[in-house]
């Protein structure tokens, strides 16, 4: 199947609002490729989950904290343009 060669694209935008957490996590990490990659880790991290049926949550240890920046710093929504890293 000729699409499952192609990269995804996804413009997503994270309000804190819906998902409060989430925002301030991302929010937290000032440089956007390093925040592209925790946002795929976390989407990885879920679908591994999902897929378990929820019974590896227990086994889960906490992220560690990121970078201690105030979520006020870019505003209400968080914007994140998904992309695959050419350079690594």
């Amino acid at each position: 199947m000729q699409s499952d060669l192609q990269d995804l694209q996804i413009k997503l935008t994270v309000t804190r609002d819906e998902h409060p957490e989430l925002h301030r996590v991302l929010v937290a990490i000032a440089e956007p490729r390093r925040r592209t990659r925790r946002l795929k880790d976390l989407a990885a991290t879920g679908l591994l989950i999902e897929r378990a049926g929820g019974l590896a949550v227990s086994a889960l240890q906490p992220a560690p904290a990121a970078a201690a920046q105030e979520a006020d710093v870019l505003g209400d929504a968080v914007s994140i343009a998904l992309w695959e890293d050419k350079a690594g």
